[in-house]
């Protein structure tokens, strides 16, 4: 999230004063009585502040929470409930931004998840509104599509069909001990023989490869949660489905999300996927019976800490090799 800032207003002169409580002044960015300076919450800013505390006033603080809130209104309030907005229902999804937020507040900074999850669908939303192929596009927001109430992010009326938008934000956080290292030690010789997933233990290796792991994990449970969403709303008005996964870009690339796409469009899994053994033996197991009817996947990179996106991917498929024929 963006840094809390303090605003200090500079209320008394530093004449007569000793030389350093001078040079701190000049030092925060003051030079004159009534002058104003934003600076970030630093531990140092803070510090100069106690040195000068009689010379100077905290006008207002932001917490970190406020000025990402702040951010996330400036990039998204528009597109979702200011005047023209093309996202029906827009309002829906932008009390739940606020919604969120709140439950942020109140649990003291422990519960972000779903206000990761909201921003990740208004990120997913200025891309509908902002492409080119959608501009006589109807966008709505959880349209109350389907009879038996369930609902798809965000269903995109394009004339001919239907366009159905689901995200997902998959936030894996294992931790790096002793027994997630272990975990990975069992699991690595089930990997394909051609391939080495190498970890260092004192490193956050476990970690690390935990996060690989249950993502994928994730990949194949939000699939198959929004194939039977997606069914349902084929049946009622065809068009394609997309599923967008969002992360940060370090607890899983987009290569994870490469090998998930391509073993799920082709029906095979890719000789270099790592994971595919393993996932072949549970879907075995499990008995699980894809419909491999998600048209697309895409992969929408967003650090947690910023509003607004830093990439976007569309459509995932890997590179030719390693697919196999």
């Amino acid at each position: 999230m963006p840094p809390a800032t303090l605003t200090i207003e500079q209320i008394r002169s530093p004449i007569r004063r000793p030389g350093d409580q001078r040079a701190t002044l000049i030092g925060l960015g003051l030079n004159r009585i009534g002058r104003f300076i934003e600076l970030p919450d630093t531990p140092a800013t803070r510090g100069m502040i106690a040195k000068v505390g009689h010379l100077i006033r905290v006008v207002y603080a932001t917490s970190e929470l406020d000025a990402f809130a702040a951010e996330v209104t400036a990039e998204y309030r528009d597109i979702l409930i200011g005047q023209g907005s093309r996202v029906v229902r827009g309002n829906v999804l932008w009390d739940q931004f606020e919604a969120a937020v709140a439950e942020y507040h109140a649990s003291h900074g422990k519960r972000d998840r779903r206000l990761l999850e909201v921003v990740n669908e208004l990120s997913v939303a200025k891309v509908l509104v902002d492409d080119p192929a959608l501009q006589a596009a109807r966008i709505e927001y959880e349209p109350d599509l389907l009879p038996d109430g369930r609902r798809i992010d965000f269903v995109v009326d394009r004339g001919r069909d239907n366009l159905y938008v689901e995200v997902k934000t998959v936030r894996p956080k294992t931790k790096a001990t002793r027994e997630a290292y272990s975990k990975f030690e069992k699991r690595k010789k089930y990997h394909p023989e051609n391939v080495e997933f190498i970890v260092n233990p004192q490193q956050m290796g476990g970690a690390i490869y935990g996060d690989a792991f249950a993502s994928r994990s994730h990949f194949l449970e939000y699939t198959m949660d929004f194939e039977e969403r997606l069914a349902a709303a084929k049946a009622i008005r065809p068009g394609p489905g997309v599923l967008v996964f969002c992360g940060n870009g370090f607890a899983w690339r987009k290569s994870n999300l490469e090998d998930w796409a391509d073993f799920y469009h082709l029906g095979r899994h890719r000789a270099d996927d790592p994971f595919g053994p393993m996932e072949k033996d549970h879907i075995e197991k499990k008995t699980i019976e894809l419909k491999r009817n998600v048209d697309h996947f895409a992969w929408l990179q967003r650090p947690f800490e910023q509003a607004r996106r830093s990439g976007l991917t569309f459509p995932i498929r890997g590179p030719a090799f390693g697919r196999g024929r």
